[in-house]
């Protein structure tokens, strides 16, 4: 395992607090609810997806339509699959290393603002990780969180608690996370995020 400086200034219940203080909801719950309950849907949609994007979009498919998929593997490839059907990539919002890199993870987190890493065991099967985290400003707030959906939705608490901006480059990814899948504030959406929330509506 790579030798890290991990500066705890937040607790997982913490953030779930504050989120459910500032927006009335439960943010764990009612992530994983709507993500759930939105797989079908997105899935199929992602389907009809051709060209440059879908070859991207195929490996995540692949696991959403295997029946054996563990629903952890699920919500990760939706979740990726989000970002690169919104044309954005995917790498900005999970950062993924391998457990032998050491030093230069710390060093790359360090380019970044915020976001979620991943580290993989050499030969470790797929979304099973040997940690998941969250950083901000080049220092890891939390670690070992267990998997990446999980991640995700405490990034969402991380943002709202510390107030901070959503990355740019994640921008429709979290607008539509925020606006139509947990329904925040949703009556102003970009033409990008419309556009998906009516296919999705649609069964398209």
């Amino acid at each position: 395992m790579w030798n890290r400086t991990l500066l705890t200034i937040l607790h997982i219940d913490e953030i779930h607090a504050e989120f459910q203080r500032i927006t009335i909801i439960p943010l764990e719950t009612a992530f994983m609810a709507q993500l759930d309950s939105h797989i079908p849907q997105l899935t199929s949609v992602f389907q009809k997806k051709g060209g440059v994007v879908g070859q991207k979009l195929a490996k995540h498919l692949a696991i959403l339509q295997k029946a054996t998929s563990d629903v952890n593997l699920k919500r990760e490839a939706i979740l990726k699959a989000l970002c690169i059907h919104l044309g954005e990539d995917d790498g900005h919002l999970i950062r993924e290393y391998m457990d032998i890199e050491g030093d230069d993870v710390t060093r790359d987190l360090q380019k970044s603002t915020m976001g979620i890493y991943v580290i993989n065991k050499e030969g470790g099967e797929p979304g099973h990780y040997d940690d998941v985290g969250i950083f901000v400003e080049g220092l890891i707030i939390l670690d070992n969180i267990g998997y990446v959906a999980r991640a995700c939705a405490i990034m969402l608490g991380v943002i709202y608690t510390l107030n901070m901006a959503y990355p740019k480059e994640l921008r429709y990814y979290y607008e539509l996370i925020q606006k139509a899948l947990l329904q925040m504030d949703g009556e102003r959406l970009s033409p990008k995020v419309l556009g998906l929330k009516n296919k999705i509506h649609a069964g398209l």
